[in-house]
């Protein structure tokens, strides 16, 4: 009877704890910049990535909560020997969907246009950029400016502020890999958060209010 109390007293503090746990992370160092805005740190080589992609749960999550901003972020240390170009060009996407006030999550924005190109190519086209003119050609065609534009805009103060902003999910992707949604610039939604759409958008609402 003694071991049977013991027994039923551990696995109710088993469920109280796991009741209680947290599904999500508080950064210690937050993405400035990120009120009201949910961040996917993605890389175009994940598959997980790509299935988001493909299910549009930017999108969807855009349709639930229209007041808030979705933006992808490149993770430089899986992208690859042209991580750095490749920040620069979705830098630059960032900063034309603000200018259009577009984000990631409508399919007509740059920032999507550009990891779709990459995800087709690497996924269903099994291709890899073999140099960078194969990369800055498809790229800025997507783009619709040509590299001097590119070279002028990455020595601005805007794209100086968003590649910073993009350096910072290299160490968020370190935690649980990719892809990983910040919310509030502050909030990481940990992987097993992840069950369905509805737990999703559930829990950004939570985080977004925080």
């Amino acid at each position: 009877m003694f071991l049977q109390k013991i027994s039923t007293l551990y696995l109710l503090f088993i469920f109280a704890n796991f009741a209680f746990a947290e599904d999500f992370i508080k950064l210690e160092n937050p993405i400035a910049h990120s009120k009201n805005t949910v961040i996917e740190a993605f890389s175009y080589k994940c598959i997980h990535c790509y299935n988001h992609h493909k299910f549009g749960t930017l999108e969807k999550l855009r349709a639930k909560f229209p007041n808030l901003h979705y933006e992808i972020y490149p993770v430089s240390l899986m992208n690859g020997k042209f991580a750095k170009e490749i920040n620069d060009l979705f830098a630059y996407a960032n900063f034309k969907d603000s200018q259009e006030n577009k984000d990631a999550s409508y399919e007509e924005s740059f920032s999507y246009k550009l990891a779709d190109a990459y995800f087709v190519s690497y996924f269903i086209n099994k291709q890899e950029f073999r140099n960078l003119d194969e990369l800055y050609e498809m790229s800025l065609k997507i783009l619709q400016n040509e590299k001097k534009e590119l070279d002028r805009f990455l020595e601005n103060k805007e794209a100086k502020e968003i590649l910073s902003r993009f350096q910072r999910v290299n160490d968020i992707a370190k935690t649980y890999g990719t892809p990983a949604f910040v919310v509030n610039g502050i909030y990481q939604i940990k992987p097993e958060a992840l069950s369905s759409m509805d737990a999703l958008e559930k829990l950004v609402e939570r985080l977004s209010q925080k």
